[in-house]
């Protein structure tokens, strides 16, 4: 299924399982974004790692996600090896004037889901693995 409305928004999280956690808010409409890290208690480190970190280009991002065609993806990636304790949980929804996309999973990840984590990279100059 190819998607021919514009993309309105996109939000993407990676939550680890007694790690490091991330949040993606695009707005294409009003041509912004956030992004959040934090850190499960089990996490200390000092804050001596925050550094400034130049953005990169809204319009490039919206082109690589275009192409990665997330809208195809499955509606949920899970193993098939029963209750996982540990690991990494994410989430990705695309909204359109029409219609909301969504994805999720555990400890499994779409073929390209890669790809979709350089992009956010890209975009916002921080980690998104």
């Amino acid at each position: 299924m190819m998607i021919y409305e514009p993309i309105l928004s996109i939000m993407a999280t990676l939550e680890g399982f007694g790690g490091i956690s991330y949040q993606l808010r695009v707005d294409f409409e009003k041509n912004t974004f956030a992004s959040l890290e934090w850190r499960n208690k089990e996490v200390c480190q000092p804050f001596s790692d925050l550094r400034i970190v130049k953005p990169g280009n809204l319009e490039e991002f919206k082109r690589e996600v275009y192409t990665l065609n997330i809208w195809n993806w499955k509606s949920f990636y899970c193993k098939k090896d029963g209750i996982i304790l540990e690991g990494k949980y994410w989430s990705v929804k695309v909204k359109t004037k029409g219609k909301v996309y969504g994805s999720e999973g555990t400890e499994c990840f779409p073929a390209n889901w890669g790809q979709f984590c350089s992009a956010v990279e890209k975009l916002t100059g921080t980690p998104f693995r």
